[in-house]
């Protein structure tokens, strides 16, 4: 059913909080480990708090980006944009291999529709119309996706999946700076282009592999 109760969460903006590193460094280092870590270690974005209502775990919402950007709830996750981050889609490209191009920003509002359901326990999103984001190396000026984990240790990426609801894979293992950071029973990470998203409800471990036994990360 879909849900028209989305709302930008203006009273977050009002107050939000830069954390993590401020040097504004975002340049990945050779070999770099892309492994979700803890929350302190992320770029600075803004401090949201989800909702952690059960009646939103599905459904789905329409809400208004403008050339302001601002942070808007979906279900109990949450999508944050900059001010004129939306590559605008008349003119730009799309698909893998295209998420860095310079492209122009969108000079108007543009609505977006996100359907919300729950995979194996955890959230997934998928969002319409595919979007891409206006590249930068500045933290200030990425598009950051929340989601709220099913359960609070829960120690795992959010996935990209081109295919909603069919297995996605870590775009972090080609590119650091989409690595996921984790803590208050959430994940957080840069997003670069709108489909579809979702986090594993099992655990990360340094081969890369999710889903196993706590033992393979010390639980967290």
């Amino acid at each position: 059913m879909r849900r028209n109760n989305w709302k930008t969460i203006s009273t977050l903006i009002a107050t939000v909080v830069v954390i993590g590193c401020q040097d504004g460094s975002t340049s990945p280092t050779q070999g770099a480990t892309v492994a979700p870590v803890k929350m302190s270690l992320a770029p600075q974005h803004p401090n949201l708090q989800l909702s952690r209502d059960p009646s939103l775990n599905s459904g789905s919402v329409d809400f208004t980006v403008g050339t302001a950007g601002g942070a808007f709830s979906i279900g109990n996750n949450a999508v944050y944009f900059p001010a004129n981050s939306i590559c605008d889609p008349a003119t730009s490209s799309y698909g893998v291999g295209t998420w860095d191009a310079p492209c122009t920003p969108l000079r108007s509002s543009i609505k977006i529709h996100a359907v919300i359901a729950v995979r194996d326990g955890q959230p997934a999103i998928d969002f319409s119309p595919s979007l891409r984001f206006v590249p930068s190396n500045d933290p200030a000026h990425w598009v950051w996706i929340y989601m709220l984990y099913g359960s609070a240790t829960t120690v795992a990426p959010i996935m990209y999946a081109p295919v909603f609801g069919q297995p996605g894979y870590d775009e972090a293992k080609a590119d650091p700076t989409l690595r996921t950071y984790i803590g208050f029973g959430m994940g957080v990470r840069r997003i670069k282009h709108f489909s579809g998203y979702y986090t594993d409800s099992g655990f990360w471990c340094d081969n890369g592999s999710i889903n196993n036994p706590p033992a393979c990360n010390g639980g967290g």
